[in-house]
């Protein structure tokens, strides 16, 4: 089980010449770790995953399989592709990899499949891998958008805790109606509304901003949890607005390379820096 209410979506680092920077994306980690972070995603949306092919997305994940986490840092990562074998077969492969706790499940983007082939193509994967499995609902990304139905239907498998984005207060409230007298988790992914959205019932975070401001951005969002005035807005409003321009992620990474002295180098093309 994962019992962390924040996890860091961190993005991945690659050298100027766009090829992968496992180092550099492990220091990262490691430094979030030392502010007090206790839960990690590698290879999300934040980290360019579907710019990694399948032997870029092994190697980082069996580097990261075989970092010296401390015991107790939850290790979670990634994993979608457009293409259902391709995912089974890197769930497979995840499932091999002891260190790795549990993954964000995302659902196919481009091809926008129907609610029962994003069903079955879920249920593939989830059985595949056999560990904690956030489910992670995207439509402005994916094309696709899972409907409170199959999202019921995904969160009653054995290993799902929980759905990341599902929609908004109408979608989480028929999800919730078809699921009792069982309840999930709502994970809110990034900041930005994110008030609203904790009245609303996301009561746990897939951030970004923890990033940039790992310790405030934990006490921000465990006092907006529990109706607390939350400390730090200025610092997390003037961060969320950094990472909602043209360029988020290589804003992202220029801000973690000038702060931390870690080069987290490009995003690959056509992200990257607005000229």
């Amino acid at each position: 089980m994962l019992n962390a209410r924040i996890h860091v979506a961190v993005p991945t680092a690659f050298h100027h010449d766009e090829s992968l920077n496992i180092e550099s994306t492990l220091a990262h980690a490691d430094w979030l770790i030392s502010q007090g972070i206790t839960s990690i995603l590698f290879g999300g949306s934040t980290g360019e995953q579907h710019s990694m092919d399948a032997s870029e997305k092994r190697a980082l994940y069996d580097a990261v399989n075989q970092h010296p986490w401390a015991s107790g840092i939850e290790i979670l990562v990634g994993v979608a592709a457009i293409r259902q074998r391709h995912a089974v077969e890197l769930g497979r492969y995840v499932a091999s990899l002891s260190r790795i706790d549990g993954i964000l499940l995302g659902f196919p983007p481009y091809v926008r499949p129907t609610q029962e082939q994003a069903r079955r193509y879920a249920v593939a994967v989830i059985d595949a891998v056999r560990k904690p499995t956030i489910i992670y609902n995207h439509p402005e990304r994916t094309g696709f958008d899972a409907s409170a139905s199959t999202l019921a239907q995904l969160c009653m498998l054995a290993h799902v805790i929980g759905i990341k984005d599902p929609g908004g207060t109408l979608k989480i409230d028929e999800v919730a109606q078809e699921l009792t007298p069982f309840k999930t988790r709502y994970y809110a992914g990034g900041e930005v509304n994110i008030n609203s959205r904790v009245s609303t019932g996301f009561t746990y975070l897939s951030s970004i901003a923890g990033n940039m401001a790992p310790k405030e951005t934990v006490e921000w969002f465990e006092a907006l949890r529990k109706g607390l005035e939350p400390p730090h807005n200025d610092l997390l409003s003037e961060l969320v607005s950094k990472i909602k321009g043209e360029a988020p992620i290589q804003t992202l990474k220029d801000y973690i390379t000038d702060h931390e002295g870690i080069d987290m180098g490009v995003c690959r093309a056509p992200l990257g820096g607005v000229d």
